[in-house]
């Protein structure tokens, strides 16, 4: 309970830009593994 609250009270910012990071990284490699997935097809 203490994390939590500490996390969502103090530390509301850097929780959040951290959640956006991790998400566009996400995404990021998802769009990367896509393009060579494609890449594969177009070669076979």
């Amino acid at each position: 309970k203490v994390v939590g609250k500490a996390l969502f009270s103090e530390w509301v910012l850097p929780f959040e830009i951290i959640s956006i990071l991790l998400l566009s990284a996400m995404v990021g490699a998802i769009v990367i593994a896509r393009k060579e997935i494609v890449k594969k097809e177009e070669h076979s």
